[in-house]
């Protein structure tokens, strides 16, 4: 097991206290143990950290004192993704295809593993020491780089591509038809949806999540992107490099993030609207126009969030001003029943 010592060369940081003490684990701060060690990324749950019964704390780096071994460093919270990361390592690939297994013809997988009853079409290539877990398809074409995790019951479905260090998590659906009608005579006709779905490098979408293929050309998922759970992305939609969508949100379709662009829980965009760069979108927002960089909007339909804040603060004293509506109007009354007599 490593000393703190060892850990604190692993994220770069600078000890405190002994730092030759043995470290098993790593937890949180309520369920931590007497050889664990846990996070304190900011002063105000300093305290407790000290308190709890982890050997060992992770620290901002501008702590000078401490009564408990500590490791100092500038991101408190990456360390603790990395010492987790140590303790906690993902399983390596094994090298093989499992007997129950479908594949189709010319197949490209040297040194993929490929789980039990997944079923694989023709012409798939599958990159070096990726994963894909039972009961997932892959359709005809389809392509996989390297180190991917693709986990139980995912489909991918024809012509997607898919980067390496890609991780798609169990349920969720790449490639579908986008949803896209003509109404002729009172009746809706499909649209066929001929392109596909790019996912680029080092992207990684949460569970039951669905991307639909383009209408024509690609629906891309730019390097880094982060895309949590039961997000849906419409046909021919771009998502910019190191993007987060939290869960529910909603992209209609051909509409377009810029990089860094974050979205909080079941925000949504109306279709061919685009965000700039750094923008964020609050909790259950609804953008009906175009962003431009570093916007920060709030409500529904989506403002400035320090115009919505004030809107908000504005509704929440409508019953008072109504009130006093109602008695300036009785007042003006009066007045008026005495000029006219």
């Amino acid at each position: 097991m490593p000393s703190l010592k060892d850990l604190a060369l692993l994220v770069h940081g600078e000890t405190m206290g002994d730092s030759s003490i043995i470290i098993n684990g790593v937890s949180g701060l309520d369920d931590a143990g007497p050889t664990d060690i846990t996070l304190a990324a900011s002063m105000r749950i300093l305290d407790a950290a000290v308190c709890s019964k982890a050997s060992a704390v992770i620290v901002p780096a501008n702590i000078s004192e401490l009564s408990k071994p500590a490791i100092k460093v500038t991101n408190p919270r990456l360390a603790f993704a990395q010492i987790l990361s140590y303790f906690y390592p993902a399983p390596k690939c094994v090298p093989g295809i499992h007997a129950t297994a479908v594949v189709g013809k010319n197949f490209n997988g040297a040194g993929c593993q490929v789980g039990s009853l997944v079923h694989i079409g023709d012409d798939v290539t599958i990159g070096k020491n990726s994963v894909i877990y039972p009961g997932a398809i892959i359709e005809d074409r389809v392509k996989i780089g390297e180190n991917s995790i693709i986990h139980a019951n995912v489909v991918i479905r024809y012509d997607c591509m898919i980067g390496n260090y890609v991780q798609i998590h169990a349920c969720t659906v790449i490639g579908a038809d986008g949803f896209g009608y003509v109404t002729s005579e009172g009746h809706q006709v499909k649209i066929p949806h001929v392109g596909r779905v790019v996912i680029e490098d080092e992207v990684e979408i949460g569970a039951n999540s669905a991307i639909d293929r383009a209408t024509t050309g690609i629906t891309l998922i730019k390097r880094g992107a982060k895309i949590d759970n039961l997000v849906q992305i419409g046909h021919n939609c771009e998502i910019g490099a190191d993007c987060l969508l939290c869960g529910n949100v909603g992209m209609a379709g051909s509409s377009k993030l810029g990089d860094r662009v974050t979205m909080a829980g079941k925000a949504g965009l109306v279709d061919h609207t685009s965000i700039g760069n750094d923008s964020v979108i609050a909790a259950c927002a609804m953008v009906i126009g175009n962003l431009p960089p570093n916007s920060f909007v709030s409500g529904s339909p989506a403002r400035p969030h320090v115009e919505d804040m004030r809107i908000q603060a504005a509704v929440g004293r409508l019953p008072d001003i109504l009130k006093e509506l109602k008695e300036l109007k009785k007042k003006v009354a009066e007045l008026e029943g005495k000029t006219l007599t």
